[in-house]
């Protein structure tokens, strides 16, 4: 099955490579970075991220049946962040990470916009998840700019930190985003 790619303005949406564990290693290495993703060790874990990256690689042989699909972020040709569709079968629910030298610009929100709008208009899907860790405001605020609503407080394991933090879960409903997005980009 032929691999997805989206573009944006800035950015180029993609599938993993094996040849982006060296930038990835580099970007989740940074501890600001790990410290608010549940699953990212630090120090960074290369044979573990070989691992996670292969299995995403892997999940691009039939996307369609996939439990979980990622995709990097390339920014003028630098891979600067990725996002992955986890529970495809189930409610989707997307969880997103960015390299420190590229907060602040906006390119989450571009990225994740684009993804659950690739998302809505190409399954039938009618509600997307996702949680983000109290203390993590820029990523509550890339949810809260999209449209979701929170529905709940939970426990988000840190494996950076080696104990669980306090999250919250947001939801969003296919109409709620379509409708949102097509005056986003009305207004653009």
């Amino acid at each position: 099955m032929t691999p997805i790619n989206l573009e944006t303005d800035r950015l180029r949406l993609r599938p993993p490579v094996p040849a982006d564990l060296e930038r990835c290693a580099e970007l989740l290495g940074d501890y600001e970075v790990a410290r608010m993703l549940s699953r990212v060790p630090h120090p960074y874990d290369l044979e573990r991220g070989r691992t996670s990256l292969q299995a995403s690689v892997d999940s691009w042989a039939d996307w369609k049946t996939a439990g979980d699909l990622g995709f990097q972020i390339d920014h003028e040709g630098e891979m600067i962040g990725g996002f992955a569709f986890k529970k495809l079968q189930e409610t989707p629910e997307i969880g997103y990470w960015l390299g420190r030298p590229y907060w602040g610009r906006g390119f989450m929100s571009e990225a994740v916009g684009a993804a659950i709008d690739w998302l809505f208009r190409n399954t039938d899907h009618q509600l997307v998840a996702c949680e983000a860790m109290t203390e993590n405001p820029a990523s509550l605020k890339v949810a809260e700019k999209l449209g979701f609503r929170e529905v709940g407080q939970v426990d988000c394991a840190s494996v950076s930190r080696g104990t669980t933090v306090p999250a919250i879960r947001m939801e969003l409903t296919r109409k709620d985003f379509l409708n949102g997005f097509d005056s986003r980009q009305d207004q653009a």
